[in-house]
């Protein structure tokens, strides 16, 4: 689901509240058959509501840590495969069949590093999380097929300690270990959005769609006069832009 701001959906919370207190002060003049708006259930929807919201915050920043550790390892890593290349090239009994592979790993890595908004996902928005973790998968498994590459070949034997094979070999777990590592954050967000989504937004029982309903049904009562439905015609709500 696409996202509106932190700020939406906080509003959408507390116009809730607002709302519910409201058809409440309407006493028994707001007397619903629709269970869905009546108020016990109104203010169990309010509570799963609050409670979503509250995990966003709770796991959002363990998820957004992560993402930026795992952007600084990331960051210089086509770089550095590229002065990979570059050695294993400059390697005596490396033939060009053998550098022509190498440089398709490397054009592989580029292209999963193109799209700026997938490797910047947006911090509500389930799709392009999952997009993101799948670039970034499949980034650490191109530089392992060209660290598998230069390290299968008994020649190849720079000078240069960070170029050695045993030092592609620790850069290559650290991009697997800050990978994980947001998947490890990156679950117990998700399922948080979804929770707080739900609650907001779900067609006929969340909180939106109640309020809309809780609107038309004020509306309906005669009793309930047009200076009292004004006093709740106002109250805003907003949904997801998809």
């Amino acid at each position: 689901m696409a996202s509106t701001s932190e700020t939406g959906h906080a509003v959408n919370y507390n116009n809730f509240n607002t709302l519910i207190a409201r058809a409440t002060g309407y006493g028994i003049r707001y007397n619903p058959t629709n269970t869905l708006i009546q108020i016990p259930n109104l203010q169990t929807v309010y509570a799963a509501v609050g409670t979503g919201i509250q995990h966003v915050v709770q796991y959002k920043p363990g998820w957004s840590n992560a993402i930026n550790a795992r952007q600084q390892v990331f960051l210089d890593m086509e770089k550095f495969a590229t002065r990979i290349i570059n050695a294993f090239d400059a390697t005596e009994a490396v033939t060009d069949a053998q550098v022509k592979d190498a440089k398709t790993a490397l054009r592989k890595i580029r292209g999963e590093r193109k799209s700026k908004k997938i490797l910047n996902p947006g911090p509500d928005d389930p799709i392009q999380i999952s997009a993101s973790q799948l670039s970034f998968a499949n980034q650490v498994l191109h530089f392992g097929e060209l660290v598998g590459m230069v390290t299968a070949e008994p020649t190849y034997a720079p000078n240069e300690t960070d170029l050695q094979g045993a030092n592609l070999v620790i850069v290559l777990n650290s991009l697997n270990t800050a990978n994980q590592t947001v998947a490890t954050a990156e679950q117990p967000y998700l399922d948080a959005l979804s929770e707080r989504n739900t609650a907001l937004y779900a067609p006929k029982t969340g909180a939106v769609d109640r309020a809309l309903e809780i609107k038309r049904y004020v509306k309906s009562v005669a009793s309930i006069t047009k200076d009292e439905y004004n006093q709740i015609a106002g109250i805003k709500f907003s949904r997801p832009k998809k």
